[in-house]
Order: C-alpha cells, then sequence, then structure tokens
C-alpha cells in the first residue's frame, strides 16, 4: 500500500504558487511566436511545479505484510539421570520421543529439536539420540526459548525429569517468557536409595598440638530410615567413629569429631560411611581432605659475640611470638652464658649471630667453621648475620661464604649515616606486608649508619642505602637450597627502634623484621595462605567449596579470584569473599567438567596481583545424576503454570499434542520516504536542469 501525504499550503507557497503562475504566463506570450522555446517552457513550467510540491513537505509511505509460520521447540533432557529410571526404561524413552515428534509432523507443524545437559544441541534429528551428560543446566534452556523469541516462537515443549545440577534453579516467580512451555514430566517421584559425604568443614591450617573440630556432612536420598556408621581415619589410624540416624529425600546430617595432629606437613584425614546394599552409586561414600599442620614451636639461637645495643631490640621482636623458644648464647671471657655444647646438639630453626664472631672467638668458630655447615645441612637451619661495631670480618667473610656472599670493595664511608629506603623486591618477597605507604606519609625515618657492603649478585636486596648509581645493600636475603639467610649490614638497628618511638613509624623495625624472621624460619609452611577444597572428590555437576585461611592476622587482601582450568586451558573463574563469623576465604564454583580440575588463587594487595595458592580435585563423570533418579513434579508444574502450559506425566505425554497447534506471525514492513530529502528526486531536478541547458545551447542562446 502506498500513501502520500502533505503539508497544508501556508502564505508562503501560494505567493510562490502565484509567482510561478505570472512567471509562465509571462513567458508563454513573450516566446509564442518561437516553437523551438516551447519544450524549455515546458520544462520550466515542470520544474515550477515540482518545487511547488516539496514545499509542501511531501512524504510516501509504503506499508506491506506478510505471514510466516512459528517454529515450536522440543526440548530433550539429555542428562544420565533419564537413563535411570525404570518407567521409562531408555529404549521405550527415546521411542517415545521419536514417535511424539513424528505425530507433530503429521499434523504439518513446524518444530526443531535441541537437547539439553551440560549444554545444547540440535544433533537429535541428525540422529545423535545419546542420553550421557552429566548435569542438567536448566537456565540455558530458558535462556534459548527468551532468545527465540525475538525472533517468534510458536511455544516449547520440554521433556525433562526435573532434576536440575548446574546453574540457576527453576524460577519461582515471572519467566520473561511470553509464549507457552509445556512439559513432559519423566520417571517416577520416588527417588533411588544414595548416602554420600556431603562435605567435610575443617580449617585448611592449624598448629600442631592445638584442638580442631572436624565437621562430616552427610547427605541421603530416597526412601530410607537407616542407622550408619560414619568414621574418620588420619593414614591408617581410626580418628573417631560414630553412628547417625539417615531419613533419605536429600537431608542432612552432621557428624562433629574432633582432631589433633601430632606431626607437622600435611596431614590427610579420610572420612568414610558405610554403603546400603540398595545403592548404585558408592563412590561418594569416601571422601579425603587435606589439612596442612604447622610447627607449635620454634627453636632460635641468638649469638652474641660483644654488648651491643641491638641485642635488645632483637630479643624483644623475636620475644613477642609465643611461638618462639629462644637460647641466648653470649660471650664471656673464655666461656659462654650457655655452654656452647647445648648450641651444638640441638636442632635450630634458626641461629642469630648478633655481633659475632669477634677478636676474642674468631679462632674458635673458624676452627668450627666445617662443624657449623654440617650442623646447618642436618638441621636444615637459617641464619641470620646482624652486623655490629665489633664484628670480625674475616671470620664473618668465611661465615657468610657458606652462603657465597662475599663482601665487596668499600664506597660509603664506614659509621656514617645515610638515608635508606625499602626497595620494590620487598614488596615481590612480602606482597601482603607492604610499608612504602606508612614509610611516605612519615619525614621522620632515621638514617642509618654503614656498616660492611656486601655483593649482592647471590642474593635479594630488600632493603639498600639511598645512593643514586650506589648499589649499597642495607638488607639482604637469600636461599642457598635447602638453608635462608639475611645480612642486616648496619649496626644501627636500635636507632630504627628507639628512634621512631612515638611517630607513625614507631612500629617500623618490628614490622621490617618480623615478615623477615618468618620467611627464615619458615612459620607458615611454603606459603603466606592455605586453601582446600571442602573434599578431594566430587560428582560432575556437584558445586565445589573452596576456603582458605592467612597463617597471620595481617594477611590482608582487596580483593581476590580463583581461576579454574582443565588441561592448561581456563575454563571459569569466581570471586573470593571473606566469612567474618569463621575468619576464613570462601569461594565455590560448578564440578562442570570430568577429570582432573586445577585451580589457582590470586589476591590482590595494594594493587598487584599475587598468586597465593594452587591445587587440584577430581571430578567422576556423570554420577551426581545417580544421587536424584525420580520425577521432581512441583518445579515443573510451578514452570508450566508461569508460561500458560500444561504439564503431563510421560504416560500422558500424547495430551500435549491437543495444546499443540500451527501458529503463524504476520508481519507489516513500514518504509516512509521524505522526497526533499531523496537523493534521487534531487538528482531529477538536475537532470532537468541539464535538459534546458542542452536546449539552450542548441538553440544558440547561450
Amino acid at each position: 500500500m502506498i500513501n502520500l501525504s502533505l503539508s497544508e499550503p501556508d502564505q508562503i507557497f501560494w505567493y510562490v504558487l502565484l509567482l510561478c503562475i505570472l512567471a509562465m504566463v509571462y513567458s508563454y506570450y513573450e516566446v509564442r511566436e518561437f516553437k523551438k522555446l516551447k519544450p524549455i517552457i515546458i520544462l520550466r513550467t515542470f520544474l515550477f511545479g515540482l518545487i511547488l510540491f516539496l514545499i509542501l513537505d511531501p512524504e510516501v509511505e509504503l506499508t506491506h505484510s506478510n505471514s510466516r509460520e512459528l517454529k515450536w521447540h522440543i526440548y530433550v533432557d539429555r542428562s544420565l539421570s533419564m537413563t535411570y529410571h525404570t518407567h521409562p526404561s531408555m529404549g521405550t524413552l527415546v521411542t517415545g520421543i521419536d514417535k511424539l515428534l513424528e505425530q507433530i509432523k503429521q499434523r504439518d507443524i513446524s518444530y526443531s529439536v535441541l537437547g539439553f545437559g551440560n549444554d545444547l544441541d540440535t544433533s537429535w534429528l541428525q540422529g545423535d539420540k545419546s542420553i550421557s551428560d552429566g548435569s542438567t543446566d536448566f537456565g540455558k534452556v530458558l535462556e534459548s526459548i527468551r532468545l527465540q523469541e525475538t525472533d517468534g516462537l510458536a511455544g516449547s515443549v520440554i521433556i525433562t525429569d526435573g532434576q536440575i545440577n548446574l546453574g540457576p534453579e527453576i524460577p519461582m516467580e515471572s519467566l520473561d517468557i511470553a509464549s507457552p512451555i509445556h512439559v513432559i514430566g519423566v520417571g517416577d517421584e520416588t527417588p533411588l536409595v544414595d548416602v554420600a559425604i556431603h562435605s567435610i568443614q575443617a580449617p585448611p591450617v592449624i598448629i600442631k598440638g592445638e584442638k580442631a573440630d572436624l565437621d562430616v556432612t552427610i547427605s541421603s536420598y530416597g526412601k530410607i530410615q537407616e542407622r550408619l556408621n560414619v568414621t574418620l581415619y588420619s593414614g591408617s589410624k581410626l580418628v573417631g567413629s560414630n553412628l547417625v540416624h539417615v531419613s533419605g529425600g536429600g537431608s542432612q546430617d552432621r557428624i562433629q569429631f574432633q582432631i589433633n595432629p601430632i606431626k607437622t606437613g600435611e596431614a590427610r584425614y579420610t572420612a568414610k560411611v558405610n554403603a546400603l546394599a540398595e545403592e548404585i552409586n558408592i563412590q561418594n561414600n569416601k571422601q579425603v581432605v587435606p589439612i596442612q599442620v604447622l610447627k607449635n614451636e620454634y627453636s632460635i639461637a641468638l649469638i652474641t659475640g660483644a654488648p651491643n645495643f641491638n641485642t635488645q631490640v632483637i630479643k624483644r621482636i623475636l620475644g613477642k611470638n609465643p611461638r618462639f623458644r629462644i637460647d641466648h648464647f653470649t660471650y664471656k671471657p673464655n666461656e659462654y652464658s650457655i655452654p656452647m655444647k647445648t648450641f651444638w646438639d640441638t636442632n635450630y630453626d634458626l641461629i642469630v649471630f648478633d655481633n659475632h664472631p669477634i677478636q676474642e672467638n674468631a679462632n674458635e668458630w673458624l676452627s668450627s667453621l666445617r662443624v657449623f655447615a654440617k650442623k646447618l645441612i642436618s638441621h636444615k637451619s637459617s641464619v641470620a648475620f646482624v652486623i655490629g661495631e665489633d664484628v670480625h670480618l674475616n671470620s664473618l667473610e668465611a661465615y657468610l661464604s657458606l652462603m657465597d656472599v662475599q663482601i665487596s670493595h668499600r664506597i660509603l664511608e664506614i659509621g656514617t649515616p645515610y638515608e635508606w629506603e625499602l626497595n620494590s623486591n620487598w614488596d615481590s618477597f612480602f606482597p601482603f606486608e607492604s610499608l612504602h605507604a606508612e614509610m611516605e606519609i612519615s619525614s621522620n625515618l632515621p638514617p642509618l649508619r654503614a656498616g660492611i657492603e656486601l655483593d649482592s649478585t647471590n642474593g635479594t636486596t630488600l632493603s639498600n642505602y639511598s645512593i643514586s648509581d650506589v648499589d649499597a645493600p642495607l638488607l639482604m636475603v637469600g636461599e642457598k637450597s635447602p638453608l635462608r639467610f639475611m645480612v642486616w649490614t648496619s649496626s644501627d638497628i636500635y636507632s630504627l627502634y628507639h628512634r621512631s618511638q612515638g611517630t607513625k613509624l614507631s612500629a617500623m623495625a618490628s614490622k621490617i623484621l618480623n615478615p623477615v624472621f618468618s620467611w627464615l624460619m619458615g612459620t607458615g609452611g611454603s606459603q603466606e595462605f592455605y586453601f582446600r577444597s571442602d573434599k578431594n572428590s566430587y560428582q560432575q555437576g556437584e558445586k565445589v567449596t573452596l576456603i582458605g585461611k592467612s597463617i597471620r592476622e595481617q594477611g590482608s587482601f582487596q580483593e581476590g579470584f580463583v581461576y579454574i582450568s582443565q588441561n592448561g586451558d581456563r575454563i571459569n573463574s569466581k570471586p573470593i569473599v571473606y566469612d567474618d563469623e569463621n575468619e576464613l576465604l570462601k569461594t565455590q564454583f560448578w564440578a562442570s567438567q570430568s577429570g582432573q580440575l586445577d585451580y589457582e588463587v590470586e589476591l590482590v594487595h595494594a594493587g598487584e596481583t599475587t598468586k597465593v595458592s594452587e591445587g587440584s580435585i577430581q571430578v567422576q563423570e556423570s554420577q551426581v545424576e545417580l544421587n536424584r533418579v525420580y520425577l521432581k513434579r512441583e518445579p515443573l508444574m510451578r514452570l508450566s503454570a508461569l508460561a500458560h502450559g500444561s504439564f503431563q506425566t510421560w504416560d500422558d505425554r500424547h495430551k500435549i499434542l491437543d495444546q499443540i497447534e500451527p501458529q503463524s506471525k504476520t508481519e507489516i514492513h513500514y518504509a516512509k520516504i521524505i522526497l526533499h530529502d531523496n537523493i534521487w528526486l534531487i538528482l531529477f531536478i538536475l537532470g532537468i536542469l541539464t535538459a534546458e541547458w542542452v536546449l539552450r545551447r542548441r538553440l544558440g542562446l547561450m
């Protein structure tokens, strides 16, 4: 249909019309004797008429309509639970679906078939009628329906048992779907029997000798009323056993054990629940969780060669940690405050040389160099050197050589105070102990006197003197496997400690030395944060809970993420949140794919991202579906009611055909053309002017 609309003529239009008429009458009388000029007059008349027409703002509206048949979408649940129903069997299910599709086709109804489970597919009509997906993501079905409605959808038929174990549940209220949804419910409403260890709650890291609660949650499905035995093992040793009464129907029961590990390192606890005779899946009746056990006491040997002000500062900093036991060996003429036999016989985690060795005991310690080296290796001790004014350089250099550290040529003047700073290596070593902000807001950082100068080739400089073009370490750390070492090159620790009192940097000495001492002794094991999953083995489609804990109160962060990968390819990521009540870091994600899933935990502190933990879990293929082999009628009935559809059981599936009718959609296409903006009309006017110009030229009027 074509419709032309014009605006109402205004005063300007009538003036122009009058002028055009007068001009054309005058032109006609002027040239009526010259027949050759009549074509020009005709062209001008047509052009004036066209201009008058355009003044009325002409608009051409074009409309046409066509009818398009709408498709019905048939969604078939391909998850493994569909194959374990006794009624219908898998063969009957596939045959029944094909027969239903044939009946729809005979009624000349256009349709598409989509399978759903882990994902959507369209291979049913191509002959792929396997039903083996390990999970059911119903959210993708609803997303597909909403997407197809934008192009037109007659309605949908969903064939499923309603067991959803991946993605969102069926909505309780609005679906935001206009087309009807009919549901065919598959299976009996009585679930199969299954008992499983749902989760194990325990701290990811504890201190040796401390007691901790370990909670085992048992889930049960089906019609059962049984008393089951739940046992907990540490390795092959029985930790405890409890009876629990399970009532099925998806109920969960919690049993609490108390653990008290006596060995450090990783302790692996195994929880078991005895299987029932009717169970199909018994893989989930046993789970293992690892717990990191840290030492409850660290032995430190502090050897002071000559009295100095640093000694009390070091003891005060170390003494604030109740897990540190300090043996202080102070040199006296020809003896020590504690017999050195105690030193040589005791296994120390850290040995601190405080202004030691000195001239008076240099020969003694030079002769003991080889024995000392063997002690470090056999006891796996770390060493810290705090340089004093009385230290004997030759002896010190011999002991530093055990760490491949050398004293370099002197550049700074010994005993002269210099400004100093923590460098970028500090943040790399201790990403959650950043001190730059505190140092920047204060101008009271005391300069420290220069002592020995080190070659930093075989170590990492964490702090250095602020002198341009000079590499002069103040604090250097390093590792010569399996030993760790630290060297503080200034004799001025006490100046940093005392002269910063009463300022915003009053705890700066402790904040620098505490993380270094902890790193030397590995008080947190090998890391700052410990994460673990709530069990070691999952079934495909289960939710994985990951919990973590910092070994120190200072382990703060801005935000965190866990990244999940399989075979090196990243497949998911989730944010990490802090649980204030339990003081734990938590995150959850779905075990969406079978096999080994690897995870990495990254935390952001002071704008820098640091990987703090990694691990893996095992995902068993498809077994989660065995826990829930029954028809979940109520949510499916609610879904069909919300979508103005109907619900039918498998035996009454043929009644759905009464609801499926051919539908079409009439589409009206509308176009509007504004002539004075139309390029073709402008070209037409130019063509008329060009034709007049050609005629005038041929007649010799130009």
